[in-house]
C-alpha cells in the first residue's frame, strides 16, 4: 500500500475533490485517484449571498468521511468561487479548521487560474501556446501560457451551478440571457493559442458522454478532443430532457444532471466567441497545480 505524503481537498461551488500524494525519488509527485463528493455548496448563492446550508452540512458530512479514511498525513484544503465570494465563506473556513486541523486557504480567482493552468499545460506540445478553459461551479477561468508558464489569466463570474435554474431546465429567453451575459463577460485575448485544453467537472463529463462510459474511466476521458460541433449535438439533445431523464444518459453523474446544461451553455459560448474548433479535455487540473506549488 502506497504511503502517501500529503492530501489535498478543492471545495468547489458543486463538488469536494480529494486527492493524495507523494513525491518519488526523481521529485516526480505521483497521485492516488481523486474522489468526489458533489455537495452544490454553492446552490442559489447568487440570490442569498451566502453558502447552501444544505450544501454547508453535505460538505462537512463528506470532509469527516474523508478525515477517517486519511493517515497522519497533512491536509490543504483550497476553496474557489463560492466561499471567496459567500458571505459566510471565510467563517466556513474557519470552521473547517476547527473540526478537522487542517490548513485551509480561500484562493483568488486569479490564482485559481493559475494552478488550473499549471495542472493541465502537459497536454501541450513544448514551444507551443496554451490556453486552458476551466468551467467550474461558480466561476470559469481562462489561463494562456508557453512551455508550461503562465502569461495571462482572467477569472470570470460564469459557473454550471451559478447560471443553473433549481431544475436545469431553461426556457428560451433564459438561454439567451446567459449567452449574452458571457458575450458581455469575455475578454480580448493577447495571444491566439495552438491547444485549448479544457478542465472542470462540465467538459470532463462531456467527454464520458461522448465515450458512452457506463463507469466514469479518467484514462479514457484525458486527452479526449471534443469538437464544437459535437458540443452544440450534446446541448440539442439535452436541453429538451428533464433533470430525471438526463440522470439516465451514459458518462453524466446523475447529481450533475441539473447543472450540466448552464455548463456546456458557457463552453458553448466560449468556443463561439473565440472560434475554438476543438478543445482537449484534461483530467489533470487545479489539484495537481496546488501540489505542483507546494
Amino acid at each position: 500500500m502506497q504511503h502517501y505524503t500529503q492530501a489535498v481537498i478543492d471545495i468547489g461551488s458543486n463538488s469536494l475533490r480529494l486527492m493524495k500524494g507523494f513525491c518519488d525519488a526523481d521529485g516526480r509527485w505521483q497521485f492516488s485517484p481523486k474522489e468526489l463528493a458533489t455537495t452544490q455548496l454553492g446552490r442559489e448563492m447568487d440570490k442569498t449571498g451566502s453558502l447552501s446550508p444544505q450544501g454547508i452540512r453535505a460538505s462537512l458530512a463528506a470532509m469527516r468521511r474523508w478525515q477517517e479514511t486519511l493517515p497522519d498525513i497533512p491536509v490543504l484544503a483550497v476553496a474557489t468561487s463560492a466561499v471567496r465570494e459567500a458571505a459566510d465563506g471565510t467563517a466556513f473556513m474557519e470552521e473547517i479548521g476547527r473540526r478537522f486541523h487542517w490548513k485551509c486557504r480561500i484562493i483568488s480567482g486569479k490564482e485559481e487560474a493559475s494552478l488550473s493552468f499549471s495542472g493541465a499545460a502537459s497536454l501541450a506540445v513544448q514551444g507551443s501556446y496554451a490556453g486552458v478553459l476551466d468551467i467550474g461551479g461558480g466561476s470559469s477561468e481562462t489561463a494562456l501560457g508557453r512551455n508550461k508558464a503562465l502569461l495571462w489569466s482572467h477569472s470570470y463570474p460564469l459557473g454550471a451551478v451559478r447560471l443553473s435554474s433549481p431544475d436545469g431546465s431553461f426556457r428560451a429567453g433564459e438561454v439567451e440571457k446567459i449567452y449574452e451575459r458571457c458575450e458581455a463577460a469575455f475578454l480580448p485575448l493577447p495571444y491566439t493559442p495552438d491547444i485549448w485544453i479544457g478542465v472542470g467537472g462540465t467538459l470532463t463529463s462531456l467527454a464520458a458522454m461522448e465515450l458512452l462510459l457506463e463507469s466514469y474511466d479518467p484514462q479514457q476521458v484525458h486527452g479526449y478532443l471534443v469538437t464544437a460541433d459535437r458540443l452544440r449535438r450534446r446541448i440539442a439533445q439535452l436541453q429538451y430532457m428533464t433533470a430525471e431523464e438526463r440522470r439516465h444518459i451514459p458518462g453524466l453523474q446523475p447529481k450533475r444532471a441539473d447543472v450540466i446544461l448552464a455548463g456546456l451553455y458557457i463552453a458553448d459560448a466560449f468556443m463561439r466567441h473565440y472560434g475554438v474548433a476543438a478543445i482537449q479535455i484534461s483530467e489533470q487540473d487545479l489539484l495537481e497545480g496546488v501540489f505542483y506549488a507546494l
